[in-house]
């Protein structure tokens, strides 16, 4: 449970026990939430779903409808800058599954491409400007979305080992899935370049 309070505090947690239930409370700054509701970050997708569905136990002043304007007073160019920070991370996290199956570390480039498969549907969330309802039904909802790469379904079976498929065949799905990402990336103007470090 959140209590949005006008008291400029910082976030506190409190937990109570009422009739042997467990009641977890976090204590918040308004001004605090409304900031946080109009940021663009690369987990936007998931986080966002929690700005938008709630039950309210108490309202002063018509304060929810502040937060549903907060929600969407979003800047095109937040999710540039968004998309860009998911990217990097994505060409990061490509580099450490391309090690690890040239080592063959086969438990650490499995989790990796797992890994992977999630982050591109954070992704294409923000892409699409969408947010996840709940992670039970997210593939659905990620391949119901009108923007995603190619072969989408097949790659996250693959990625995700829900088709079996060996060592090789995952990684070059992870790549092929990754040259998908650049592909829509770059439709929106985030362009990823290759420079040589000189050391």
């Amino acid at each position: 449970m959140f209590v949005a309070t006008k008291r400029k505090l910082a976030a506190s947690e409190v937990r109570y026990v009422y009739k042997g239930m467990t009641v977890e409370g976090s204590y918040i700054s308004a001004r605090v939430m409304l900031r946080q509701a109009r940021r663009v970050t690369p987990n936007r997708a998931i986080e966002a779903h929690f700005y938008r569905n709630y039950a309210v136990l108490y309202e002063k002043n018509a304060w929810f409808r502040k937060l549903q304007r907060a929600v969407q007073a979003q800047d095109p160019q937040a999710f540039k800058k968004a998309i860009r920070k998911c990217m990097a991370w994505l060409h990061e996290l490509m580099g450490k599954i391309k090690n690890a199956f040239l080592y063959h570390d086969d438990h650490l480039f499995l989790w990796l491409t797992t890994f992977f498969g999630w982050e591109s549907i954070v992704l294409l969330g923000l892409m699409n400007r969408y947010y996840y309802k709940s992670e039970r039904i997210i593939f659905d909802e990620v391949l119901s979305l009108p923007l995603f790469p190619r072969d989408y379904r097949k790659l996250l079976g693959i990625v995700f080992r829900f088709t079996p498929a060996g060592r090789d065949t995952v990684y070059k799905g992870a790549r092929t899935l990754y040259r998908e990402l650049r592909r829509l990336a770059r439709a929106r103007g985030v362009v990823l370049t290759d420079r040589k470090l000189r050391v």
